[in-house]
């Protein structure tokens, strides 16, 4: 059984503040191949729509990153909304991700779907798309 994620205790009033923490320990720990802190953070029953244009579960997310098959050089996230209905957290935004060998960047938009479980919050949904950023 999987631990249950860094957040101690889900106080009701302070989810936002969780939330971010988990964002952020979660775009660390994808960076850094930190696959122990990824297996806590991640539901087990996560799905993935990734950038690829592939569907992934949490075992399948955690083996690319553990052979090398993805990962990420550099990584900017920003937030754009965060809406909570129940145990459900949605979050929107989009990410600029670098990715060896050619560390050229690439723009992607993303959304989470947190679920409150046990003492906290454990990512259930991810989707990425890569966008072409337009001047307008």
């Amino acid at each position: 059984m999987t631990p249950e994620p860094r957040t101690r205790n889900r106080d009701d009033s302070n989810w936002q503040r969780e939330i971010a923490e988990l964002q952020e320990e979660g775009r660390r720990a994808f960076q850094a191949r930190d696959v122990d802190s990824l297996r806590r953070i991640f539901a087990d029953d996560l799905i993935v729509n990734s950038p690829i244009h592939r569907i992934h579960d949490k075992d399948t997310v955690i083996d690319l990153l553990e052979r090398g098959v993805i990962g990420h050089s550099s990584s900017v996230e920003h937030i754009e909304a965060v809406r909570r209905s129940g145990d459900l957290v949605t979050v929107m935004g989009y990410d600029v991700v670098t990715n060896p060998p050619s560390d050229a960047p690439i723009h992607r938009r993303f959304t989470n779907v947190w679920r409150a479980q046990g003492d906290g919050w454990r990512l259930l949904v991810r989707q990425a798309t890569v966008f072409t950023p337009t001047n307008a």
